[in-house]
């Protein structure tokens, strides 16, 4: 590397890490400054290893605008609500996911796999009780479900509970 890169990428560096604590502590607006300040300073660099992280800080700012900007979507059916669920589930957002599928429950959304989603939610949540109860209700709704749990990854932290043996078997 020439004494020029070097410069240029400690530079930026520096820049990044600053930028990336701000985004840490969530301080969006501030952190978004900072990356557009990166992106615009070395935008036309001719050293491939600062453009790759310039091209880092245009990801995260892209993220922040996700933070800033969040997308409100109107839940019209029990579809929105399934989907919505879904992702908060995969999000790691389990108190929204087992709200939306509470809700789903409400209104009587007649399919055993929202039982399924939610053992996973209290599963995740480590209120193994909960979880138990809920994949009964699936399984005693579609005898299929034994064979999902028991090949589910998320399950095998109780592959060696009597409870959850019971109800695959």
């Amino acid at each position: 590397m020439i004494k020029s890169e070097e410069k240029d990428l400690k530079k930026i560096i520096k820049e990044f890490n600053t930028a990336i604590k701000l985004f840490n502590k969530k301080e969006y607006k501030e952190a978004r400054d900072a990356f557009d300040k990166i992106i615009k300073e070395h935008n036309d660099s001719e050293y491939y290893s600062v453009l790759e992280v310039k091209g880092r800080a245009e990801i995260y700012r892209s993220m922040i605008d996700s933070q800033l900007n969040p997308v409100k979507i109107k839940l019209e059916n029990n579809e929105d609500y399934l989907n919505e669920g879904i992702f908060n589930l995969n999000a790691g957002n389990l108190d929204r996911a087992l709200e939306l599928f509470k809700s789903l429950e409400k209104r009587k959304y007649d399919d055993p796999y929202i039982y399924y989603l939610m053992s996973l939610v209290y599963l995740k949540k480590e209120d193994i009780e909960q979880s138990l109860d809920n994949l009964k209700k699936c399984i005693d709704s579609d005898d299929y479900y034994k064979i999902i749990a028991y090949n589910e990854p998320d399950f095998d932290l109780l592959s060696n509970d009597e409870s959850f043996i019971a109800l695959v078997e």
